[in-house]
């Protein structure tokens, strides 16, 4: 359970780049396009490096995916509220409440686990 609490941004900005660069591929190998994988391919550098250098136990890399995973978390907090189209679905603000507690319990042991904000 501590290597779930230490990487589980990583693996989730993982997936992300992976997703991305599955689109590069796709735009530009098998539909021919050429300006619009660009706009897949730069995030999916920046990302994968932070990642990289995540793993490496940069602490800078660490702190930018604990704040981005941070937004995330308050944005998911305020679709609650807020998303039309959320509030449609039968159990839509229920789900995606309990998925906010378990991101943000999950939060807090990254930062705790790496040490982000020690005196």
């Amino acid at each position: 359970m501590e290597n779930v609490k230490k990487y589980w941004p990583e693996f989730f900005t993982s997936l992300v780049v992976m997703g991305l660069l599955w689109k590069v591929f796709e735009q530009s190998v098998l539909e021919g396009h050429f300006l619009i994988p660009t706009g897949f391919f730069a995030p999916a550098v920046v990302f994968g490096n932070i990642v990289y250098y995540s793993k490496k136990g940069q602490i800078w890399a660490k702190t930018m995916l604990f704040w981005t995973f941070v937004v995330g978390d308050l944005c998911s907090f305020m679709a609650i509220f807020y998303s039309p189209s959320l509030k449609k679905l039968a159990y839509g603000p229920i789900s995606v409440a309990v998925l906010v507690v378990i991101f943000t319990y999950l939060l807090y042991g990254y930062q705790k686990s790496n040490q982000l904000f020690k005196d």
